[in-house]
């Protein structure tokens, strides 16, 4: 799968949010309301659509099945990140 988009919209002033957004795969495929979050110890990472169950532990809706995909979606929101 290829990343052929990214579209972020930075949000000032809130806690740990940085920005959040959509990628495109394929072309063909858009997955709506990605984050970009700050961790706790100030590194930036990519947090996916999640839902919040029965028991208040919130759940990603979808999510890469791999390592490379993982990896390949962090570097590229987190460099359009920090193109804004």
């Amino acid at each position: 799968m290829e990343i052929t988009d990214v579209r972020l919209t930075k949000k000032a002033g809130e806690d740990r949010l940085e920005a959040y957004g959509s990628i495109t795969l394929d072309g063909d495929f858009v997955i709506n309301g990605i984050k970009v979050m700050r961790s706790k110890e100030g590194n930036l990472y990519v947090s996916y659509p999640s839902r919040r169950n029965q028991q208040g532990d919130y759940k990603d809706i979808c999510y890469p099945m791999t390592q490379t995909l993982r990896e390949d979606i962090h570097m590229k929101v987190i460099s359009k990140f920090e193109e804004l």
